[in-house]
């Protein structure tokens, strides 16, 4: 490593230096360790080095934690910008119809969301779900009143 010496490596010790720190300006300090003698000061040498690894892995879980919520909450964004923008391509207050099982429903476009009736949805593909009982498209179900799908007129 640059920066360290052999006397570190020896030790097992690794000093640990903030980012753009030069490892010069920092005081490294080294404990020469005399090796356990006793069966009980190997056990407490064990139990040392276990509580030392256990804390270094809750700091690594807590990083790591951070990283997810991180990677989250740029998912979320991602999904509720297209979500956004499948809204913005439909019209305020346009109504589609999607039939199943010989029954007709309506969906209109308002408030920023997909109501059929008086439950909202956040997608068309949620409002198309809910009605039919199935997992299906909601650009391929819902339609016009000439008849063509969303996907037809608004996906191109």
């Amino acid at each position: 490593m640059p920066g360290c010496n052999e006397k570190h490596m020896l030790v097992g010790e690794i000093p640990c230096v903030a980012l753009g720190e030069d490892i010069n300006d920092v005081a490294v300090e080294v404990h020469q360790h005399q090796p356990p003698q006793t069966i009980e000061e190997r056990v407490q040498a064990l139990e040392d080095q276990y509580a030392h690894m256990m804390s270094m892995n809750d700091n690594l879980f807590s990083m790591l934690k951070e990283v997810r919520a991180y990677v989250q909450a740029e998912h979320d964004k991602r999904a509720t910008q297209a979500i956004q923008k499948t809204k913005l391509a439909l019209p305020e207050g346009i109504v589609l119809s999607g039939t199943t099982r010989g029954l007709s429903f309506f969906l209109q476009v308002k408030d920023g969301g997909f109501w059929v009736g008086n439950t909202q949805y956040p997608t068309l593909s949620a409002a198309a779900e809910a009605v039919s009982g199935v997992r299906r498209s909601g650009l391929t179900f819902w339609k016009l009143p000439d008849g063509k799908t969303v996907k037809e007129v608004f996906k191109g």
